[in-house]
């Protein structure tokens, strides 16, 4: 026996950013919840996307160190299929009658997939457990409509649990029982996902492939939830928490965390402050994560579209995916991260595969080199804190001023020693307040004496030609 809900929205262009919430009233002993939804249509045209896309890759390849004449528009012309057709795009949000999260529907919803949510089992992003009678709310997240659509959502509510899935969320298998304890400089990434949202793999699957890599830690930041962090059982490998808030002006990973906070805590009033905040009280790392990177209409909120106050911020994700494909919005993030630094912020740089399936991992994505005593998440969260982070493609570095080594401080004196070494011969950038202050060609290490002018921050770049091999974080003069 079951109940049914069926809902006929019409969506246009001025329903971009905003959300809609449907109320269901749940009466008391349902065993599941069914969710079903067809947005028609969901694409526009090979045609009307054209121009839009190439605006947006014009904007996108207008920026860094070597922004791209595009004038002639050869390149874009060749490349604008890629991204074709263009989609309206409508997440939706399930919260229960005690105001918990209960579920997303990612890329299920507005295909017609089913979305479960049952006492005994639920589909992957969902939260299995009691169904609490009263007020439900589905909300739906309006990204982006380019064309007036029709959504047409069928919400089932059964008192037996009938309904078969494709995907649910299954038992954790733990990859290992123990892990050695680490210290000094671990090697991780902070921002992956499962197929918890958008990712391939499952969390076990993501955990054997961190192995596999040589990562001491990774962050699971799937977006807009942590229910699937919390599905982890007995795991030996360190896999810590964190969301990626995937909002409609820009991504923020929360690393570090174990609760769910609502994304939509970010509008352009109250900037990232909220959201912060409710980050920082769960002692977690507010990060701005992929800042500059493509955004409307090819991939709507993922670039950082808000005025940011850097006070609430603890670290930005300057280098994001492959140095090759990515070098425009990756080298636009060093020169605002330079910007940040100099005007006094202590702003951490990270870097990240933000993986969604295998093939996205290549020779020149980054992973970081964190500093710590031992390898727990506390420590971990403090040194990236402290700035005890380098962001490297692959080559081990080495900087330190005097005894200071990266992330620290150093009152100057008139003797002032340099030191760097990298693994792979390069040329070795001082950057000093935002500026190149002196380059080193072809190297591999150095040791010499140096003079600054006056108190600030100074880091490394470590360049093969134009492919950016690593970077560190500064050292601060004093």
């Amino acid at each position: 026996m079951s109940n049914e809900f069926h809902f006929n929205i019409e969506l246009y262009p001025e329903d971009s950013k905003k959300l809609i919430p449907i109320d269901i009233e749940i009466p008391d002993g349902i065993r599941e919840i069914v969710i079903k939804g067809i947005l028609e249509p969901e694409s526009i045209s090979y045609e009307e996307s054209k121009r839009l896309i190439i605006d947006a890759l014009k904007k996108y390849v207008s920026q860094g160190f070597e922004p791209l004449d595009v004038k002639n528009n050869q390149i874009l012309e060749k490349i604008w299929r890629e991204f074709s057709p263009l989609k309206n795009i409508v997440n939706l949000r399930i919260i229960d009658s005690e105001g918990k999260f209960r579920g997303t529907g990612d890329n299920r919803f507005t295909k017609g997939i089913p979305i479960k949510i049952g006492v005994e089992e639920s589909t992957l992003g969902c939260v299995t457990g009691k169904i609490s009678p009263g007020e439900w709310k589905l909300i739906l997240e309006v990204k982006q409509i380019l064309k007036r659509c029709i959504l047409n959502i069928v919400v089932f509510l059964n008192r037996e649990n009938t309904t078969k899935i494709a995907d649910p969320i299954l038992p954790y298998t733990s990859v290992l029982r123990e892990w050695e304890s680490k210290e000094g400089w671990v090697k991780g990434d902070f921002h992956l996902h499962s197929n918890h949202s958008d990712g391939a793999l499952s969390i076990e699957e993501l955990v054997k492939f961190s192995i596999k890599r040589g990562l001491d830690f990774i962050f699971l930041t799937d977006h807009n939830k942590i229910s699937g962090y919390h599905t982890i059982d007995d795991e030996g490998y360190p896999i810590f928490g964190g969301i990626e808030f995937t909002t409609f002006w820009g991504h923020f990973l929360g690393l570090g965390i174990y609760d769910y906070i609502p994304w939509d805590l970010v509008n352009p009033d109250v900037g990232i402050r909220r959201l912060a905040e409710k980050v920082h009280y769960q002692e977690g790392i507010f990060c701005i994560a992929h800042p500059f990177t493509l955004s409307y209409p090819i991939c709507p909120g993922c670039r950082c579209e808000i005025s940011i106050d850097y006070d609430y911020v603890d670290a930005m994700e300057v280098w994001t995916g492959t140095f090759s494909l990515r070098k425009f919005e990756i080298t636009e993030g060093i020169k605002e991260w330079r910007r940040i630094l100099k005007d006094g912020y202590k702003v951490t740089a990270i870097g990240s595969s933000d993986m969604h399936k295998i093939e996205d991992i290549r020779d020149d994505i980054p992973v970081n080199y964190v500093y710590v005593d031992s390898l727990t998440l506390e420590n971990i969260i403090r040194s990236v804190r402290e700035g005890k982070v380098y962001v490297t493609s692959g080559p081990k570095v080495e900087f330190y001023i005097n005894d200071k080594n990266i992330g620290e401080t150093l009152r100057m004196d008139d003797d002032i020693i340099l030191k760097y070494s990298c693994e792979e011969e390069a040329d070795v950038k001082i950057i000093y307040n935002g500026e190149e202050f002196i380059k080193i060609p072809k190297t591999k290490k150095g040791a010499f004496q140096i003079r600054f002018e006056g108190k600030g921050y100074v880091y490394l770049e470590f360049w093969q030609g134009n492919k950016l091999l690593a970077f560190t974080n500064p050292i601060y003069l004093m």
